[in-house]
């Protein structure tokens, strides 16, 4: 069962929660979330980095044109403001309908659409997190306001509103996948399943684990297939095997940007980067990754209490070894939520990994380190450390587990509402 001396981290939190200056506390710090989301897409919006590549194929597909061949490079240059150049279109077919409807607005005003919406995504997902795993109404509110309001002030979410990306698809998927397991609900999986395969390098992990999971095995090929029929429209245009050819052809020359280095994405192989320890793939990252999955994913398959550690792992794993970019490591609050909820850190590491994860690119910057690449690589440092420190504990229990040194973890507040 529990461990008495991890429960002091559980315990001061349900205090706060349940303290009269909570609601006041997490009311501030939501309306302030809200409020930087709304100045960086409405009041003083910066310029665009990475947005016009979705829209830019939204715009060719509506003229019948291949976003994966050279009009994609020829039309961007003549249409595009001074900017980021755009030289490939690297996502998946299943973009077409979302990029669609971004092209049917002018560029200024589908960004700020953008934004708002991914910023919505992050709140909703922050929510069903929350709800999924707080069953008390009170609590419930004030701790979703509480992490609602971080997550959309750290420093991912500041850089997602900034370049206009879309990590606010791979956030909810991955919530919905969280919630979807806690709940024994599994279309809740299909549907994190369909969101993930916009960002292939996750999507492919959400499916693996998904299939490996025999209750959400027939959800996740009902995703699957459904992220297919969103391909449709570009496939009937252009044909299968061309799309399939061009895709991977693209894809392949994701790794010759600059923005896509050991010094530009997360992971240890970034910490090895910036200390002059370089040339190596990032492709070497992955399978701690997918290890760390199937260990989940066995745990979540035998496990009859609710699997909140197992998941801390799968996701702590997604964010600490996967080449992600900052402005996707908002997922980073998934596994800390869910390692705070179960009591399973030391008091010391909330205090650490929050103080990692809020504006580390500032403290990059007093600290005079190089940033590469525009910027993309700004923080990095602070979230690899604290994903490799989540990473370490939720794998301490999942190995505890397997060597049958503890029981699952059962959290009675996760369970009633309250802490015995």
């Amino acid at each position: 069962m529990f461990d008495p001396d991890r429960r002091w981290l559980v315990k001061l939190f349900y205090r706060f929660l349940d303290s009269k200056w909570s609601p006041f506390c997490a009311a501030a710090l939501l309306l302030g979330g809200i409020a930087f989301v709304l100045l960086r897409s409405l009041v003083e919006p910066r310029a665009e980095v990475d947005f016009r590549f979705f829209w830019l194929a939204g715009k060719l597909w509506a003229g019948g044109l291949d976003p994966y061949g050279d009009s994609f490079r020829e039309i961007g240059a003549a249409i595009l403001p001074p900017g980021n150049v755009v030289l490939y279109w690297f996502y998946p077919p299943q973009w077409w309908s979302v990029s669609r409807v971004m092209a049917l607005l002018e560029l200024e005003q589908a960004v700020t659409v953008w934004r708002l919406l991914n910023g919505a995504m992050i709140l909703l997902g922050t929510a069903l997190l929350v709800a999924s795993v707080e069953k008390e109404p009170r609590r419930r509110w004030i701790a979703t306001a509480l992490w609602g309001g971080i997550a959309l002030l750290i420093e991912p979410t500041a850089n997602l509103l900034a370049f206009g990306q879309s990590a606010g698809f791979v956030f909810l998927a991955l919530t919905l996948l969280t919630a979807g397991v806690l709940r024994r609900e599994p279309w809740l999986v299909g549907l994190a399943v369909f969101l993930a395969t916009f960002k292939p390098q996750v999507g492919v992990l959400v499916l693996f684990w998904a299939l490996l999971v025999p209750h959400f095995r027939v959800a996740a090929l009902a995703g699957l297939a459904s992220a297919g029929l969103f391909t449709l429209p570009h496939v009937l245009r252009f044909g299968a095997f061309t799309t399939i050819h061009e895709y991977l052809a693209n894809a392949a020359r994701w790794g010759d940007l600059p923005s896509n280095t050991a010094l530009t994405s997360s992971g240890p192989l970034n910490l090895l980067a910036r200390i002059g320890v370089e040339g190596i793939a990032l492709s070497w990252q992955v399978p701690v990754a997918i290890a760390a999955i199937a260990v989940a994913a066995r745990l979540i398959g035998e496990q009859s209490a609710r699997p909140i550690m197992p998941l801390a792992l799968m996701m702590a794993a997604i964010a600490a070894f996967i080449p992600l970019h900052i402005y996707d490591l908002t997922i980073l609050l998934i596994p800390l939520i869910l390692l705070v909820a179960a009591g399973a850190t030391p008091l010391w590491v909330l205090p650490l990994v929050t103080l990692l994860i809020v504006r580390p690119g500032k403290i990059e910057a007093l600290l005079g380190l190089p940033q590469y690449s525009s910027g993309v690589s700004a923080g990095l440092i602070g979230f690899d450390i604290a994903a490799l420190i989540l990473f370490a504990f939720a794998a301490r229990e999942a190995l505890r587990s397997l060597v049958g040194a503890t029981e699952p973890l059962q959290v009675p507040a996760l369970e009633s509402g309250r802490l015995a």
